[in-house]
């Protein structure tokens, strides 16, 4: 007896009584199990008071004969059909099963890819950053290794020298490394350098260093001194006159071996949080904490425009001018004189006539 059928969708090989195709999904209208199996035959009980004859009789026993020889042939078919049933259930279990498998595997197959390929790319960047940050930080080493190092000896004999000028001076900055190994400071308004590799203390002559610096170290002198905040200069504020009415901004590098003064401003110079503001007449310049011009014009600037010149003159009126007769001299009044004849009237003159009444 053949057990399959082909699909009449997908065409494939599939059981003869299956009511939808397991591998395209699709109802195939195949007869079923229960309809090609014919029900079984009931035959009823008669009453025994009922009177039968014989032909009736006949007609009873040849159908329990009957149905006696049709009970294991509908035994057999139904348990043909069960047998077959169940293999269609294990048929689609494990074509269910299958389907699952595959469907995971591609799904994990989708899934590890991008993730291998999301993985490799975060750990090739997170390589490309660690090899930045490791020569950012060798070179910041060697940088500080080479200049910033601190020496235990030469801080030692800074200390020492700033605990003495604690209470009579003030301490501009501190530099005890190899590179610059020094103590700024200002004592009685004239800014001094100590030198602790040579064990020097000197001032700082301002004027020599730049003919621009003038300083009335007679006055005020030197008022105030600050590091910058990249420490390479000392922004220096000091007194140009008597009275204090102008002040000087400067630059000093902090390097001892090469003392270099860049003249920055003249003015009234105040010091804020974040830098200075020079001011002299309607001018006002701005610098930062590190001495660097913000805005503003510079007295340098200031004087190195094109001037240009006004004329105040009033303009005059445009008038009109009136020749004035001349009047003749004395000198030659009288030589007119003598030239003209002189006549004298002797006669007296006439009486003016009485009005008649």
């Amino acid at each position: 007896m053949k057990k399959t059928r082909k699909c009449p969708a997908c065409g494939r090989e599939i059981f003869m009584h299956a009511q939808v195709c397991p591998y395209c999904k699709s109802e195939t209208h195949f007869t079923s199990v229960d309809e090609e199996t014919p029900p079984p035959v009931i035959v009823e009980e008669t009453a025994h008071d009922e009177p039968m004859d014989e032909s009736t009789r006949e007609e009873q026993a040849q159908d329990v004969a009957e149905g006696v020889e049709q009970a294991p042939q509908e035994t057999e078919a139904h348990s043909h059909g069960e047998s077959h049933l169940g293999q269609y259930i294990d048929h689609l279990k494990r074509d269910k099963e299958k389907v699952k498998k595959e469907y995971n595997k591609k799904i994990k197959s989708k899934y590890s890819g991008s993730t291998i390929l999301i993985v490799s790319v975060i750990a090739v960047l997170s390589l490309i950053v660690l090899g930045l940050y490791i020569a950012v930080q060798s070179m910041e080493q060697k940088t500080f290794s080479l200049s910033g190092t601190v020496d235990n000896s030469l801080k030692e004999v800074l200390d020492s020298v700033e605990n003495k000028l604690y209470q009579s001076s003030t301490i501009v900055a501190k530099f005890p490394d190899r590179e610059k190994h020094c103590l700024y400071y200002l004592q009685d308004s004239h800014l001094r350098i100590y030198d602790a590799k040579t064990n020097s203390d000197t001032e700082i002559d301002l004027p020599a260093l730049n003919a621009k610096a003038i300083v009335d170290y007679n006055g005020s002198g030197v008022l105030s001194a600050y590091l910058t905040t990249n420490k390479k200069h000392i922004v220096i504020i000091a007194s140009r006159n008597a009275g204090n009415t102008e002040f000087g901004l400067y630059r000093l590098t902090t390097d001892p071996d090469n003392c270099i003064l860049e003249f920055l401003d003249r003015g009234r110079v105040m010091h804020e949080k974040d830098g200075y503001v020079v001011q002299s007449g309607m001018r006002t310049a701005n610098y930062d904490a590190n001495g660097e011009k913000v805005s503003g014009l510079s007295s340098t600037e200031y004087e190195n425009m094109p001037k240009v010149k006004e004329d105040n003159t009033p303009q005059k009126k445009q008038e009109k001018k009136v020749e004035k007769p001349k009047l003749p001299s004395r000198e030659s009044l009288d030589e007119q004189i003598k030239a003209a004849p002189i006549n004298i009237d002797i006669d007296p003159p006439e009486k003016p006539k009485r009005p008649e009444l």
